[in-house]
């Protein structure tokens, strides 16, 4: 069935063929079995105009998730994109049809931890941090002076020394906002109180021995803002963080590197 131009399909199902037949013929073949079992589905004698979005929604509800179901939603927003470029609908009723997530990627999306650094610092990199901001603050004023005398010049057009110390000023005002909003919004870790033998966490060192070669390595959990393999401040995201984070004093834990698995006993948590 073909129609003239600029002529309005009675239904689904002439919109379907008229679709269909606008395609080539390979990508055709591709399609037309998601379409015409969206419009079995729907009712080819449905009117364009009575396509309700709550019952597209429930249309891809019940598709399975997965590439195969991802397919047959793809196909169907094909259709309704069409009728809109046609205007045939008002609006592309495509947008309700949304792909269902299959259970292990829902999962992971709900287990994956928020990308959000937690602000939790030990009371030396809170002092650390604290020192930093004062020195940036002496900076700062001294900066501000700076500009003033610049400013004298009134040629601030050419004036190379006005604008280097405004651009260093934006750069430290952006950085003491920074370190003030996390000592603001932190959760300090009081590390000397921490009493031995419980789980690892953040804060506490531990030592590990490693039971192939007998050598032991003592690791303090950290924030990634405070991480220095070369002292032993590791992140509980990496590897050995990891396996260690939460278990106790004499654990056998597993490190997966790239070419073996290593195995280690804790064997103190201060």
């Amino acid at each position: 069935m073909s129609l003239n131009e600029g002529e309005k399909p009675a239904n689904l199902n002439e919109a379907a063929i008229a679709f269909l037949a606008s395609l080539s013929v390979a990508k055709r073949e591709t399609v037309t079995p998601a379409v015409m079992n969206f419009v079995r589905w729907y009712g080819g004698n449905q009117t364009l105009d009575r396509l309700s979005p709550p019952k597209l929604a429930e249309y891809a509800e019940g598709q399975s998730p997965g590439e195969e179901g991802a397919t047959k939603l793809k196909a169907v927003r094909e259709l309704l994109a069409y009728a809109t470029k046609k205007e045939w609908t008002g609006n592309n009723l495509g947008v309700h049809l949304k792909a269902k997530k299959s259970p292990i990627r829902a999962r992971a999306a709900i287990e994956r931890p928020a990308a959000i650094e937690r602000l939790v610092l030990t009371m030396d990199k809170q002092a650390e941090m604290q020192a930093e901001v004062i020195s940036l603050k002496d900076r700062r004023f001294h900066l501000i002076e700076d500009i003033k005398r610049a400013a004298a010049d009134k040629d601030l057009k050419e004036n190379a020394p006005y604008h280097a110390a405004r651009e260093e000023k934006a750069k430290i005002d952006g950085k003491i906002k920074e370190l003030e909003t996390l000592l603001r919004h932190a959760v300090i870790s009081e590390q000397e109180h921490c009493p031995a033998g419980t789980a690892a966490e953040l804060g506490r060192k531990i030592t590990i021995r490693d039971l192939k070669t007998g050598v032991a390595t003592v690791y303090t959990l950290v924030t990634p803002r405070e991480v220095n393999p070369r002292s032993g401040r590791i992140s509980p995201v990496s590897p050995i963080g990891k396996a260690i984070l939460g278990r106790s004093a004499g654990e056998i834990v597993e490190v997966i590197a790239p070419a073996c698995i290593n195995r280690y006993t804790i064997e103190c948590i201060e």
